[in-house]
Formats: C-alpha cells, structure tokens, sequence
C-alpha cells in the first residue's frame, strides 16, 4: 500500500469515528504513520482528501454494480444479485459507505460537488438496471404483471433504506437482506 492510500484509509477511519469537521489534518497523519506535510504533499487539504475518499470508494461500488450488467439468467436473479452487492459492498467497505451516507446528503443541493454527481449517477444506473430487469420479467412470465416505473421507485427506495440503516448501524436483524429478497420475490414473481 503506498503512503497516499494508507493516509485515505486512516482518514476515511477517522471521519466515519468523529466526523469531517472533528477530524484535523495533524490526526489523520497520525493514524496513518506519517508526517502532516506528508499529506499536503499529497492532498491540498483536508476536504481534498475527503472528495478522493469519497471518489475512490465510489469508484470501487462502481466496479462491483457495473458487473451486474453481464449476469445472465432470470429477472428476479438479477434483483437479487443487486441487493445482495448491495449488502456486500457495504459490509466490505464501511467506512467509506459511513462517509458516502452520512455526508453526502448535506452536499446533495450543490450540483457541482462530487456527492451530487455520485448519487445522481448511481440512481440513474439503479433506476435503469430495475426497468430492464422488470420489464424482461414481465415479457417472461416470470412477473406479474406491474407498473414499471413506480415499482422501479419503490424498489430502489428499499434498497437505499436498507442499505442507510445497515450502514448506520441502525438494522435490528442479522436477516435484513434475506427479508429484503423474500419480499421482493413476494412482491414480484408470478
């Protein structure tokens, strides 16, 4: 690991325990083993490094949602690969699912900073993703006959609900995302 991934790695640990604004630059140096120049060397500052937490823990949630455009097989098999790469990724990344849910809403009225375009691009995708997995459904039989958009809207409500109280820690049961797949098929398949 280079000394600017273990400086992000240490910073997004920081500002998901105390928070953009109780986190200093001296701290996250500290956390990381290296000097605070170090970190101006690298960074302009401390909100540079937060934007390159955020675009790099995008970056990898992008990786892993794009795959899901090649699965084969049936609709509700892809619905359920998306929810459960949902799950995954933020058991796998949780500090920077911490930092994407908890700070991103406050920037969400700039439509120049990076949490806007995130959430606007991953919607979109989430948005575009459901129709077509509905759709084909609907064609096969597989579903029951639905409207596509407002299920496309309360599909992706689930899915952001679950995944903000998982990432919070707000979740009552170790079983969430089974529910979540089991009300989906429910709801769904014909």
């Amino acid at each position: 690991m280079t000394k600017k991934e273990n400086i992000l790695q240490a910073a997004a640990r920081l500002f998901a325990r105390q928070g953009f604004d109780g986190t200093t630059t001296l701290q996250i140096a500290s956390e990381a083993g290296v000097t605070e120049p170090l970190i101006y060397y690298h960074f302009t500052g401390k909100d540079e490094v937060f934007t390159s937490i955020l675009k790099a823990g995008f970056d990898k949630y992008w990786v892993r949602i794009k795959a899901l455009e090649n699965l084969s097989g049936g609709a509700f098999s892809r619905v359920e690969k998306l929810i459960s790469t949902h799950f995954s990724v933020v058991d796998e990344m949780p500090a920077e699912a911490f930092l994407i849910i908890s700070a991103c809403p406050a920037k969400l009225n700039d439509p120049d900073h990076l949490c806007r375009k995130i959430v606007e691009k991953q919607q979109k995708w989430i948005s575009g993703y459901l129709r077509r997995c509905i759709k084909d459904g609907i064609a096969s039989g597989e579903f029951v006959p639905m409207p596509i958009a407002p299920t496309v809207d309360t599909l992706s409500a689930l899915i952001n609900g679950t995944m903000r109280r998982r990432v919070l820690r707000l979740e009552q049961s170790k079983t969430t995302k089974e529910a979540c797949i089991a009300f989906c098929k429910r709801a769904l398949c014909a």
